[in-house]
């Protein structure tokens, strides 16, 4: 913190004899001579109250306070205030009146004006493959500056790299929350931005549902399903007839001894596949015999080809 020093006069004139008041001389005047000073921090932020003080060991002054040369309401020689815009810096003038001998002192002191951390973000993708590096920066505003760190979900702070931080997922990840901590370089007030990142993965744990064993004449729905993000794309195929979608209906109208499913989902983003099959058995049939095989197939709504 830095003081200001000013001289002013503070003491009760010295009377003569006959009533005037006499002249000083350099010693009498050096002892009227007292200290004062603004007390405050070197800097204010911009939307955090702040306060100053005008300090002088004088018993009965009036104080007038001003910043940048507009008078300021305040208690005596205390001043609170809020910056609501920023600056380059404020000039704070305290005038200090001595009552009896309404001599005055001035004195000032020049506050540097600080903004921010504000309006922190995270740039960069939300969601991510897992076996490429991808980039995410952070911005602030921030005056002077800002220093940066990161971190994820179970990781310490990291520092000291700037605004911008490379992530290489592992492949067992699912999702990362990044945290981004905008600090400013002055005041050391910080504020955080999060991104909550989605990590591809599948298609895994594929396969068709529906019934083990179906009957002639009788329809039957079966759906394919997988574990996907983003979502997945469906192929089924069914006696070398294929649809897209993930749900189809089937009727077989003659004796056959089994039916094979086919389903291959793909990742709409990496582009992985992965395929499931299924082996549907004729309630009854005891021998492979030559039948027409009746399908219906059902594209759902939402499907995106």
């Amino acid at each position: 913190m830095m003081y200001v020093f000013i001289d002013c006069i503070g003491l009760q004139p010295i009377l003569s004899t006959d009533g005037e008041n006499p002249e000083l001389d350099d010693n009498s005047k050096e002892r009227l001579k007292i200290k004062c000073m603004i007390v405050s921090p070197d800097y204010v932020t911009v939307g955090v109250p702040s306060s100053i003080e005008c300090d002088c060991n004088c018993l009965e002054c009036t104080y007038t306070m001003s910043l940048d040369g507009q008078s300021a309401q305040g208690q005596g020689n205390a001043l609170a205030f809020t910056v609501n815009s920023w600056v380059e810096a404020l000039t704070v003038t305290c005038t200090s009146t001595n009552d009896n001998t309404k001599l005055t002192a001035t004195t000032t002191k020049q506050l540097q004006v600080l903004a921010g951390p504000t309006n922190v973000s995270i740039t960069g993708p939300d969601l991510i493959n897992t076996t490429v590096s991808h980039t995410y920066s952070c911005h602030a505003y921030c005056r002077p500056s800002c220093t940066y760190a990161w971190k994820t979900d179970t990781s310490p702070w990291i520092g000291g790299q700037g605004n911008v931080i490379s992530i290489t997922p592992q492949e067992m990840d699912t999702s990362k929350r990044l945290i981004c901590k905008a600090t400013n370089s002055v005041s050391r007030l910080f504020v955080t931005a999060t991104l909550n990142i989605a990590i591809m993965y599948g298609p895994s744990e594929v396969q068709i549902q529906g019934p083990d064993t179906i009957e002639i004449a009788e329809k039957y729905e079966f759906v394919c399903t997988a574990e996907c993000l983003p979502s997945c794309r469906y192929v089924m195929t069914v006696d070398n007839q294929t649809v897209r979608g993930n749900v189809i209906e089937m009727t077989v109208d003659r004796s056959l001894k089994s039916v094979t499913l086919k389903c291959e989902a793909q990742n709409t983003a990496s582009k992985k596949t992965a395929t499931a099959f299924k082996t549907v058995q004729m309630a009854g049939s005891a021998h492979n015999l030559s039948a027409v095989l009746l399908l219906t197939f059902i594209i759902p709504a939402a499907f995106t080809v």
